[in-house]
């Protein structure tokens, strides 16, 4: 199912993508400038080149090391195994009702890892073909897939930046890095945002 959600999300990914490209080469390029017939050729036909190439790399990154980056986490990453604290936090989920059906994740012996696994196995399976479960995973999935791009892409710049052909657009300016940061980190909030949300949906529709 998570591939399907996949690919679901392509087109969007391709468009959010290609946005942050093409401001990024305004910057570069200038807004108050008309660009040349040669700036018009380059943006235009790498815009949907390069994020082609993204959406392809993104899919080479394991999601493991996607999972640590968003939410900054060397083990243990995935926030159900934190589900404990996050039920308490939700004002939609009843803390006493989840601790009786659930008594296994609140317990204190059970391991970040344990309640990861209890979550996928026992609340999100059986509810997983349920619009606002998929809905919120889909989402999740979308905005991870969003922030590896923008990585991947800021990765590009700085080895244009340095190895790059110049004669082309020049150094890439400071502004196009800031730019790239400003989509990177708002990515990586809505990918932690959703995630969360994704953990806690499951939650309520079990529940």
């Amino acid at each position: 199912m998570s591939t399907d959600l996949k690919t679901d999300n392509k087109k969007t990914i391709f468009s959010i993508l290609v946005s942050g490209i093409l401001v990024g080469a305004g910057f570069q390029i200038g807004f108050t400038e008309i660009p040349s017939w040669k700036e018009v050729i380059v943006a235009g036909t790498a815009s949907p080149l390069i994020s082609a190439v993204l959406i392809m790399l993104t899919n080479l990154i394991p999601h493991d090391i996607k999972h640590k980056l968003i939410f900054t986490r060397l083990f243990n990453e995935m926030p159900a195994g934190r589900i404990h604290k996050l039920i308490r936090k939700d004002p939609r989920l009843d803390v006493i009702q989840a601790q009786t059906k659930w008594p296994e994740i609140f317990a204190k012996d059970t391991t970040a890892d344990q309640r990861n696994s209890f979550w996928y196995q026992k609340i999100y399976k059986p509810v997983k073909e349920i619009p606002g479960v998929q809905q919120s995973h889909r989402d999740f999935l979308l905005y991870r897939d969003v922030f590896s791009g923008f990585i991947m892409l800021f990765l590009i710049a700085t080895g244009w930046h340095w190895f790059g052909d110049r004669t082309l657009i020049g150094p890439i300016l400071p502004s196009v890095f800031y730019i790239l940061g400003i989509f990177t980190f708002l990515s990586l909030l809505a990918a932690r945002f959703t995630g969360k949300r994704f953990v806690i949906n499951a939650v309520a529709a079990a529940q």
